[in-house]
């Protein structure tokens, strides 16, 4: 079986405006206890000075790790969606597997060698670790997501696991998004994945594309988890996370997800239900 060690892993960094936490972000990548292949930095015509800085940063990269492969890319006008900043760090890799490394956010030194260790089953597509939520200054609010992803108490992430990425779907993926934030998956690319499509389908959301794309590529194969917070998910006032919580159109496009997966997907009786009182939560929540 070939090892986590012969892998090449593309990282994309796609920054928009978070040029204050791009050094440190930097550094938690190439400090990584499992070696880079290549490095892919996408930014999204920043305005606060960001383009700088991280020509600055690349600079010294550049001369510390002379065989690092790294692609610096500055759009001239706002793309105004992530989404679209991850079809063209995808587009851009050459590495065997892709790692969607936001600015924002940190991690720890073994999160790339940990997630790896997924992929040593050679049927798994998509790998993640569990999370940390910390704020604008670094400080740890919560240590994991398992609380508000296994909301019925299911004890489904209890324990690293490797399973089916379609049954994972159809049992606990499709009442919510049970991955709370890209950079803490690395994808496996492949042929046999129609990506681009899937990122260009899951454009039509506003807030809830990933979730949509991360289904989509569980239809391929497995799906790794790792229960350590190795990741680190910053949230702050700038964080279309932090304003979307609440939101009425946050709420419609669960909705219609919801729907999608009903009508696509085996989804048992019980799973029904707790989509429902999924969407009753929510609908208290949004004052409907």
């Amino acid at each position: 079986m070939t090892t986590s060690r012969n892998k090449r892993v593309s990282v994309v960094i796609p920054n928009y405006n978070y040029g204050r936490y791009f050094n440190k972000r930097l550094d938690t990548i190439l400090e990584q206890t499992y070696p880079i292949y290549e490095l892919i930095v996408l930014d999204d015509a920043s305005t606060d000075g960001s383009v700088a800085i991280i020509e600055e940063k690349l600079a010294e990269v550049r001369e510390k790790y002379p065989d690092l492969q790294i692609k610096f890319v500055v759009n001239q006008t706002n793309s105004g969606k992530a989404m679209l900043q991850w079809k063209k760090g995808f587009e851009m890799a050459t590495g065997d597997y892709v790692w969607i490394a936001e600015a924002d956010d940190l991690c720890s030194r073994r999160f790339l060698e940990e997630t790896m260790k997924g992929f040593d089953d050679p049927e798994v597509v998509l790998s993640y670790t569990e999370s940390k939520l910390i704020n604008a200054n670094r400080l740890m609010l919560v240590p994991n997501f398992r609380w508000s992803r296994d909301r019925e108490k299911t004890g489904h992430y209890k324990s690293s696991y490797v399973r089916d990425g379609r049954r994972e779907v159809e049992e606990i993926m499709a009442i919510r998004c049970t991955i709370p934030n890209v950079s803490a998956v690395v994808f496996k690319k492949s042929d046999k994945i129609p990506y681009l499509q899937y990122f260009d389908e899951a454009e039509k959301f506003l807030q809830v594309g990933d979730w949509y794309f991360y289904a989509k590529v569980l239809e391929y194969g497995k799906i790794s988890y790792n229960k350590k917070s190795l990741n680190k998910f910053r949230i702050h006032g700038k964080s279309k996370t932090a304003s979307a919580k609440k939101d009425e159109k946050h709420y419609e496009e669960i909705l219609a997800m919801h729907k999608m997966f009903a009508t696509k997907y085996n989804l048992d009786k019980s799973v029904i239900k707790r989509m429902k009182n999924e969407e009753k939560r929510l609908a208290k929540r949004v004052g409907k």
